[in-house]
C-alpha cells in the first residue's frame, strides 16, 4: 500500500502529509502531559536536615528504631541534643513524612521526638497572593535525650 492511499484517493499528497504531522504532534504532546502527570504523582522523599544542638553522648540507633514523637516537652529529666527539619513537596503529608524525620533522629543516639512545628507551607505576599518560595510540607523537631537514662518522663504522644 502506498502512503498516499492510506490518507484516501481524494485527498491530496500536502493534506496527507499534514495529517501524518499533525497526528505525530498529537502523540507527541499526549507523552510530554502523560510525563508531567507521572511524575506529579511520584512524591520524591523529604529533604531532612540535622543541626546538632549538643552531642547526645549515646551511639547511633538502627534506622528503624523505635522512638516515641511527642507533642511537648517532657516535664523534666531531658537534654536537647540536635534540631530536626523536614521539607517536603505539596500535597505530602506529616504521616509520610515523619519516618524520615524519625531515622534522623535515630542517628543522633535520641531516646525521643518532640515535634515543635508541623504545617503546610507557602508563601504569600502582604495582599495574601501566592508568591514564589518555598512550599510544600514543613516539620520541625527537636531530638531528646533522657538524663541518666531515665524513662520517659509523661508527656502526651504525638497524633499526626
Amino acid at each position: 500500500m502506498s502512503p498516499n492511499a492510506a490518507c484516501g484517493a481524494s485527498l491530496g499528497t500536502a493534506i496527507c502529509f499534514g495529517m501524518r504531522r499533525l497526528g505525530i504532534f498529537i502523540c507527541l504532546a499526549y507523552a510530554v502531559l502523560s510525563a508531567g502527570c507521572t511524575r506529579a504523582l511520584i512524591k520524591e522523599p523529604p529533604d531532612v536536615t540535622v543541626s546538632e544542638m549538643q552531642p547526645s553522648g549515646r551511639a547511633a540507633k538502627p534506622p528503624n528504631c523505635t522512638m516515641p514523637v511527642l507533642d511537648t516537652d517532657p516535664t523534666a529529666g531531658y537534654r536537647k541534643v540536635a534540631i530536626i527539619d523536614a521539607r517536603a513537596v505539596p500535597g505530602t503529608e506529616e504521616k509520610e513524612m515523619l519516618p524520615a524525620v524519625v531515622r534522623k533522629a535515630c542517628e543522633t543516639g535520641a531516646d525521643a521526638l518532640v515535634i515543635v512545628t508541623s504545617k503546610a507551607q507557602h508563601s504569600e505576599t502582604p495582599e495574601g497572593l501566592v508568591a514564589g518560595g518555598e512550599t510544600g510540607y514543613y516539620v520541625s523537631a527537636v531530638a531528646i535525650v533522657y538524663d541518666n537514662n531515665a524513662e520517659s518522663p509523661a508527656s502526651p504522644p504525638h497524633n499526626p
